[in-house]
């Protein structure tokens, strides 16, 4: 699995858990749920920044051919 992937995915498990502590736990872990969910969007957007990263040097690369 490559680097972005893993990235993305990890973001959505991450804002996935936030939302369960932010609806289920609420009484006890409501407020780091919103944490988690913040968290879990700066993973996913990191991770499009790198998709896009590489997809721009792959871009590069066939121009370069």
């Amino acid at each position: 699995m490559t680097g972005y992937k893993r990235t993305l995915y990890i973001g959505m498990i991450v804002i996935a858990l936030g939302i369960v502590f932010k609806t289920t736990l609420s009484e006890n872990l409501g407020s780091i749920g919103i944490v988690v969910i913040a968290l879990g969007g700066l993973l996913f957007i990191v991770g499009m920044i790198r998709k896009k990263r590489e997809d721009a040097d792959k871009g590069e690369k066939n121009e370069s051919l």
